[in-house]
Formats: structure tokens, C-alpha cells, sequence
């Protein structure tokens, strides 16, 4: 495989949530009428809430789909700062409160010993997952991959991890977050983005030798891409 990510326009965000949550909800019918099962990896942050609330209410067989954050914060799932707690007033507001959840935070003192127990329950997950919803800040990061986080260096490495440990610089809170390996092994990749600003900083991260933590994404040939856009 070697094309480009698809850039998907929509005119409006409201358009564009409607649009992106009919679409991961086919792609998830699909996996479950071939196979029985699906599984849904979602990214936090204020841009899909209304998205995960309408895909949330798509009349699947959850029960059948397991569920999962791409990152976290190490916080406690009733912290409004927490991912956890941003799908519980949205994707689990509706049928999708039957699916299969797990939880990336555990009840490890700090998410260098979570690490540990959060892998191996990601390695009891059956591979690749259907889909992996990502998002993009301003900076260009995506999941828990940040430059200036000491661990950016290995995350390319860790060939056989489905998950790491993050101490970011500038942002707050130390993360767990997928790896690039875990999120490649998916058989698809949806990136909803909206503004200007992210869609520069796309194009930018598109450049033949950007060096964008989203790059890593936009770079690699072993799953399809679609990026959703909207002003």
C-alpha cells in the first residue's frame, strides 16, 4: 500500500460529526457480520464529543464491540480532566454502554507500575481492532505522543508494546497511551480534525520529511487513513 491518507471535506462540524459517526458505525456492522466481533479504540478531547454521543446511539450490537481509549490521563475516572469520564457522558450515554469496555487507568499508585498491568490486559484483546479514532492538537501531536516527552524517542521501537508510560513537558499530567504499534495494528484509521490552524499543521505534518508525532501516522503504509476536516 502506498497512497496518502484520504482528506475527507465536510462543510460544517455539525455535518462532519454526523457523517464520521455513520461512517465508524459501518465499519464496526461490517466487522461484526463477518466475524461476530468489533473493536472501537476512541481519542478524548473536546472535538468528538458530540461525534462519540451520536455514534454512541447507533443501534449495533454492542455487546459484541469492545470498547477502548487511545490515551489517558492518569487520573481518576471521575476526573473531569479524565478520557474516561468524557465517554461517560457521551459514547456510554446510549447503546454503547453494553459494549465491552476496558480501561486503560487501573488502580496502580502511579502509570509507571500501571503500565504493567494495563499491557497485559491490551495483549488479551484479538487484534487488529476495526477502527482507531485519533485527533490532532495544535502542536501536531496525536494519542499521548508528544516531542518533548522522554519516551517519544522509543515509542517507534516498542515493536511488541501495545502500550506506554508518558510524562509529557508542557502538558499536564502523566498519560497512558497505545503505541504506534498498537494503533498500526488496526485494519483502519479515522483522524478528525477542525479549523484552520489543525489542517495547516496537517499539511504541514504531510511534507515528505516532517517530523510531526501525527506524521507517524500519516507516513506509515500498513493501515488506510481518512482524515475528517471541517472549518
Amino acid at each position: 500500500m502506498n497512497k496518502k491518507p484520504t482528506l475527507i471535506l465536510l462543510p460544517n462540524r455539525k455535518e462532519l460529526n454526523a457523517v464520521l459517526s455513520d461512517d465508524i458505525a459501518k465499519v464496526l456492522n461490517t466487522s461484526l457480520t463477518r466475524s461476530g466481533a468489533a473493536s472501537l479504540a476512541v481519542s478524548g478531547g473536546s472535538t468528538p464529543e458530540e461525534m462519540l454521543t451520536l455514534l454512541g446511539k447507533k443501534p449495533l450490537d454492542w455487546a459484541k464491540v469492545q470498547t477502548l481509549l487511545v490515551d489517558d490521563r492518569w487520573l481518576p475516572a471521575e476526573h473531569p480532566d479524565s478520557n474516561q469520564a468524557l465517554l461517560n457522558k457521551t459514547l456510554f450515554t446510549g447503546p454503547a454502554s453494553q459494549s465491552r469496555y476496558l480501561p486503560l487507568k487501573n488502580t496502580a499508585a502511579d502509570v509507571d507500575d500501571g503500565q504493567y498491568a494495563c499491557e497485559e490486559a491490551l495483549a488479551e484483546l484479538d487484534w487488529p481492532l476495526s477502527l482507531v479514532h485519533l485527533g490532532m492538537g495544535n502542536d501536531g501531536h496525536t494519542a499521548s505522543w508528544f516531542h518533548d516527552a522522554k519516551e517519544y524517542e522509543i515509542l517507534m521501537a516498542a515493536h511488541e508494546q501495545h502500550c506506554i508510560a508518558v510524562h509529557p513537558g508542557a502538558a499536564p499530567y502523566s498519560r497512558i497511551s497505545l503505541t504506534p504499534a498498537a494503533v498500526f495494528n488496526s485494519e483502519k484509521i479515522v483522524i478528525q480534525v477542525f479549523g484552520k490552524a489543525k489542517r495547516d499543521v496537517l499539511e504541514r505534518a504531510l511534507a515528505k520529511d516532517a517530523d510531526f508525532p501525527i506524521s507517524l501516522v500519516l507516513h506509515q503504509q500498513q493501515v488506510p487513513v481518512e482524515i475528517y476536516w471541517a472549518p
